[in-house]
């Protein structure tokens, strides 16, 4: 029972929500079926109670105890279950915008026939509406189906000497569609650098020209998508980055956090491009980016912060050497990450800052203590403790960790162009062992083999032994 999509979503749902889940599961609006509650009610107790896996034998002694086990008659007392608690979903969901709550009984007033009545709602959405600060696209796009109740109303109650509101339709309409493309196609256009797939942009190229014609700049919605398009399109568009980068800052409060936090990853991964470049200033940018959203806490989701974000603040704060604000930062948002990945990712973390300070037996003393289950961040470890090794001139631990590493490699089914990254790294580690410092022709061979190898981690560092 424990696989069936009913558990699944009863599981996800957070203890806080179940008694307001039990009311309306109760509630006889809803639902009518008191072997539905029953089952609600075992549900609840196996998880929180009991604290063990539902079963379907148990389930269904509990809600019909004198008959016999009857596979068919649990699955629809289940599928009724499921149905009530998407239901409860759908409206928690809904009623959490005020503003859609507003609308549909505008529109029910309007169908109804009740000016009066009618005519208040639309006082009371205007002056909500106004009074919020988020003007993203959904906020216009609420702001059209505000205006389209008011004509439509006008239209049926045949006062269109009063229908004055069809410029406020066909304005809220059209910026409502041109932020809501804006924003999907940058979304679109950065996936379609990730996965490799070409996508039907559709009017985009006459959304855009559009935009730049007319004076629809002054609404953040469009404004912020507009040059976050630009920098998508245009790796080498600096001014509409330095643009992009002080809107998202200026206009934080017209967005809601989701949004924004996409945004801000966009804007850093513009850094992080620039600095796979070569223009390593960025790292300061992306990083002062960050540092902005970490005080916002527009980066963290359910107040927790992703693991790569996490790394990825650490990488920038070490290539600009911002070495004592790093430090606190790790400290600091140790307990936001989630549990399963805390540990580890924070020691490697930290003993890459070490080594970076040249703390090098405090990161060998965090290396040595963590279980890095995670393949791909126990090779990085592996490979700051190579690092290590050759800074202090271990090689006898130096060669044996090459080959323990190596060994690693080929034992774990790790993807194949990380594999190959990996062993090319120990192979021209060893060959830099092998060749004596003296032999500066053979040496320079080795250095343009390096350089010309495209599948090999640490290339830079390697080059810099050789250097």
């Amino acid at each position: 029972m424990e696989k069936s999509r009913l558990f699944e979503v009863f599981d996800a749902i957070p203890q806080k929500e179940i008694k307001e889940l039990r009311k309306f599961i109760h509630s006889p609006f809803f639902n009518q079926r008191i072997h539905v509650n029953q089952l609600f009610e075992f549900l609840v107790s196996c998880k929180f109670e009991q604290k063990v896996l539902p079963n379907r034998e148990d389930a269904f002694r509990y809600l019909f105890p004198r008959k016999k086990f009857d596979d068919h008659k649990l699955r629809l007392s289940m599928s009724l279950l499921l149905k009530c608690i998407e239901k409860y979903l759908t409206i928690t969901q809904f009623e959490s915008n005020k503003n859609n709550v507003e609308l549909n009984l505008l529109s029910a007033y309007r169908k109804l026939n009740i000016s009066r009545q009618f005519k208040k709602t639309i006082v009371g959405i205007d002056k909500q509406m106004s009074s919020q600060k988020i003007r993203n696209a959904d906020y216009f796009r609420q702001r059209y189906h505000f205006f389209e109740e008011q004509y439509l109303f006008n239209k049926e109650m045949s006062r269109m000497e009063e229908n004055l509101k069809l410029n406020e339709v066909h304005e809220n309409l059209d910026v409502s569609y041109i932020a809501s493309k804006l924003r999907q196609s940058c979304f679109s256009i950065a996936n379609k650098g990730i996965y490799k797939k070409d996508y039907d942009f559709g009017m985009l190229d006459e959304v855009i020209q559009y935009v730049e014609q007319h004076q629809v700049f002054n609404i953040p919605a469009i404004k912020v998508y507009y040059y976050c398009y630009k920098i998508l399109t245009n790796r080498s568009d600096i001014a509409s980055f330095e643009k992009f980068k002080t809107l998202i800052i200026e206009y934080q409060s017209k967005f809601l956090q989701d949004e924004l936090r996409d945004l801000f990853l966009l804007a850093v991964n513009f850094c992080i491009q620039q600095m796979n470049r070569g223009n390593r200033p960025y790292a300061q940018e992306g990083l002062e980016i960050y540092k902005v959203g970490l005080e916002s806490q527009v980066l963290l989701l359910n107040g927790k912060l992703s693991r790569f974000t996490y790394r990825n603040i650490v990488a920038m704060a070490i290539v600009s050497k911002d070495y004592e604000w790093v430090n606190e930062f790790l400290h600091e948002y140790k307990d936001k990450l989630e549990k399963q990945y805390k540990e580890a990712t924070f020691s490697f973390n930290l003993a890459w800052l070490e080594y970076e300070r040249q703390h090098y037996d405090e990161a060998l003393d965090l290396i040595n203590k963590t279980n890095f289950s995670d393949i791909l961040l126990n090779l990085s470890a592996k490979t700051i403790a190579m690092k290590i090794y050759f800074e202090l001139n271990s090689f006898d631990l130096l060669y044996s960790h090459l080959e323990a590493m190596k060994t690693f490699i080929n034992r774990k089914k790790i993807i194949s162009y990380h594999k190959t990254n990996y062993l090319n790294t120990i192979k021209f580690a060893k060959k830099i062992l092998d060749t004596p410092k003296e032999d500066l022709l053979s040496r320079k061979e080795l250095y343009n083999n390096i350089k010309t190898e495209t599948a090999v981690a640490e290339k830079a560092w390697l080059l810099k032994q050789l250097s």
